[in-house]
């Protein structure tokens, strides 16, 4: 029940926020962004158990913080929202790295984030001036967090979607803040945005709830 709750909170705030790009800043405009991963952190914490539970819902904390940073001032605390989002992606990659191994299936995803990361640090490189340091910093670190949920055997189909539309979210902020303006560019980084982290957590969620029947007698993977 809770769980519904909780996505049926982040789905009206998600919309709501993405309805009212036009009009920000507003206030208390960085709540209405913030609530929808709030409310993941606590689904989070609520039905993932052990550390990786305690481990994503952290991370969703950190990403939380990051968003009301970014919200109230994106240009002054750009770098503080930056090291906050960091922050986040290595707890990501703590709770994603469980029993890592290169499965063959995934070699693809591993290859294509790779090669994605390569690009984009050869045309932004360039232009980041003094933002060289911690801009590839973070690009690093994104990308450690794609490949960690793609190596992690315990996760499931949807945290390695949800990874990949975080990557091509921020790749859209970067590209729109150090190299040309994205058309649509709010509309485009929310709405990947907001879809990464919803489908980090389902999949999560999911990848619990199987591995919870899978250790009662009479109980298969659905």
């Amino acid at each position: 029940m809770l769980s519904r709750v909780l996505l049926a909170v982040f789905t009206c705030f998600a919309f709501l926020f993405m309805a009212t790009l036009s009009v920000a800043p507003y206030r208390f405009d960085y709540l209405v962004k913030t609530i929808p991963i709030l409310c993941l952190a606590v689904l989070a914490f609520h039905a993932i158990p052990g550390s990786k539970g305690k481990l994503l819902g952290v991370g969703l904390l950190f990403s939380g913080a990051g968003d009301i940073l970014l919200q109230i001032d994106g240009v002054r605390f750009f770098v503080h929202g930056l090291g906050a989002f960091l922050i986040a992606h290595l707890f990501y990659i703590a709770a994603f790295l469980r029993r890592p191994a290169l499965v063959r299936a995934r070699l693809p995803i591993l290859v294509a984030i790779a090669v994605y990361g390569c690009i984009m640090g050869f045309v932004l490189l360039p232009w980041l001036g003094e933002m060289l340091v911690p801009v590839t910093v973070y690009l690093l670190i994104i990308l450690g967090m794609g490949i960690s949920a793609s190596l992690g055997t315990e996760n499931h189909a949807l945290v390695i979607a949800g990874a990949c539309f975080f990557i091509v979210s921020d790749s859209l902020i970067a590209v729109n803040r150090f190299l040309t303006p994205v058309p649509l560019s709010g509309y485009l980084v929310m709405g990947t945005y907001y879809a990464a982290q919803l489908l980090i957590t389902i999949g999560s969620v999911r990848n619990a709830g199987q591995k919870l029947r899978g250790a009662v007698p009479g109980k298969k993977y659905q």
